[in-house]
């Protein structure tokens, strides 16, 4: 089913079917100062590529080896999305939960906390820097049969529409674009 999604749509679906991406722009609506994108964000991008082979290949196997059980590193120490959709909701219905939260549920309620205040600053902090699942949706995005076309009869190359989005692309259709389908003229400049 992954491999379908993104060969179909690619990072595509990280702008219209993830709740915790809709989540997180919702959160950059909020009016504060935003961190501008640079060198330093598109470098940053590197990082989700290193949590997925780590943490969604590497120590998982590295698990069942050792101990015969795949233990899905990521979603246990470090993906907040569980916690905010989930963890939360769930001890906050149900009292008797409460006391079995520990140190993993606050490390994992301090990385949300985090995700959620950077969300504000900074446009999809989680999916730009950390989600490995936008990683393997990249590796699609090229060649997926949901794109952006650029007509290249009205294209002048003057780079404008990757300067306006927001997901530090530095061409139509690279492995950061989202295909939002926004036009550079609506992005914030």
């Amino acid at each position: 089913l992954l491999l379908i999604f993104g060969a179909l749509l690619g990072r595509a679906v990280c702008a219209f079917l993830c709740p915790f991406g809709l989540l997180q722009e919702l959160l950059h609506k909020i009016p504060s100062k935003k961190l501008k994108k640079g060198v330093w964000t598109r470098r940053l991008t590197v990082i989700k590529y290193i949590v997925l082979v780590v943490m969604v290949i590497a120590l998982p196997l590295y698990f069942l080896m050792v101990n015969g059980v795949v233990t899905p590193a990521f979603c246990k120490w470090l993906c907040p999305v569980g916690t905010l959709e989930g963890g939360i909701p769930l001890l906050l219905a149900n009292e008797g939960l409460r006391s079995q939260a520990g140190g993993l549920f606050w490390w994992k309620i301090f990385l949300a906390l985090t995700v959620v205040v950077g969300s504000i600053f900074i446009f999809r902090p989680f999916c730009r820097f950390v989600c490995p699942l936008g990683a393997i949706y990249s590796f699609f995005n090229r060649a997926a049969v949901l794109g952006v076309r650029v007509d290249e009869k009205k294209c002048t190359h003057c780079g404008a529409c990757a300067r306006a989005c927001k997901m530090d692309v530095r061409m139509v259709n690279d492995r950061e674009c989202l295909r939002c389908g926004r036009r550079f003229t609506t992005y914030e400049k």
